[in-house]
């Protein structure tokens, strides 16, 4: 009974984490083939609320922008880092 409860408890870590750190791209894939025939079902409703993992992909709508000014100035001087196109 032990090694079943570990089991359903690891392997919802398991989901958890892979779909907090999933892709934009193919978690909006997985939610479109998961909500056909119009109808979505509850993993499809709870992958398409969550947030994107790594910022960058634009999945939070902010593309990793800033919304304001730090709240306490630090000591440390903060390096911004840029991609190349």
């Amino acid at each position: 009974m032990q090694e079943l409860s570990v089991v359903v408890i690891v392997s919802l870590a398991a989901l958890y984490l892979g779909a907090k750190y999933m892709p934009a791209a193919l978690r909006a894939r997985l939610v479109q083939r998961l909500s056909r025939d119009g109808r979505r079902s509850r993993l499809a409703d709870w992958l398409g609320k969550q947030g994107g993992g790594a910022c960058g992909g634009g999945s939070c709508g902010t593309g990793c922008a800033s919304t304001g000014t730090p709240s306490s100035p630090t000591k440390h001087r903060v390096i911004k880092l840029h991609q190349r196109h």
